[in-house]
């Protein structure tokens, strides 16, 4: 295992539009950006924009034609169908004829080659009725949960792990309906795929 040379790296979800009639994830490129422990307050710009979460840990692991393109496992249609232990892929699918471009995920065995695993979930402490806290903060928490839970599962220190941290974060809009606070963890390996469950691997 390699040694990391610098402070923990988490990815969270970087948040864009997406087709929301098919209700399924259209991804764009993700965004890595450090782990802050410090509190700071979003802008009022980030907050106003319609967000969907995002959650590619890496490269994609397959892009191909919407028609010959082979899908493994079950489409993800919601956010809150990915759950602890849940092992996920991701596919760019092509249309030969518009040239659009359509990034989604699907949830599979992991026993099959997977390119992230969720590890943890963790409900916000908020009481009920207490405002959204921003996405800064948001993260902020779900990154700092996400990396004290990282030793637990995997069975080594994420310093020493071959493994990065993902994050979902709740979002504003099922914050505010009560419907979704609870920030999901995911681990990945750059580059490449994962071959069964993550749990007690020691990688």
């Amino acid at each position: 295992m390699k040694r990391k040379n610098c402070k923990p790296k988490i990815r969270n979800s970087e948040i864009f539009k997406s087709c929301l009639s098919q209700r399924l994830f259209f991804l764009l490129p993700l965004l890595c950006i450090p782990l802050i422990f410090s509190s700071s307050c979003s802008s009022e710009e980030e907050e106003q924009v319609g967000f969907t979460p995002a959650i590619i840990p890496g490269a994609l692991a397959k892009t191909g034609s919407v028609d010959t393109l082979v899908l493994e496992g079950k489409i993800v249609a919601f956010l809150y169908e990915l759950s602890s232990e849940d092992c996920f892929n991701e596919y760019r699918l092509v249309d030969d004829r518009t040239g659009d471009i359509s990034d989604l995920t699907t949830i599979v065995d992991c026993r099959r080659p997977h390119d992230a695993e969720i590890f943890s979930e963790y409900v916000h402490p908020a009481g009920p009725g207490e405002p959204y806290p921003g996405r800064t903060e948001m993260e902020r928490w779900s990154s700092i949960k996400c990396f004290e839970g990282f030793k637990d599962f995997v069975g080594s220190d994420y310093v020493l792990s071959d493994l990065e941290i993902g994050t979902i974060p709740p979002q504003r809009e099922d914050w505010e309906i009560g419907l979704y606070r609870t920030a999901a963890c995911y681990v990945y390996a750059p580059g490449s795929q994962l071959s069964g469950s993550m749990r007690g691997s020691g990688i």
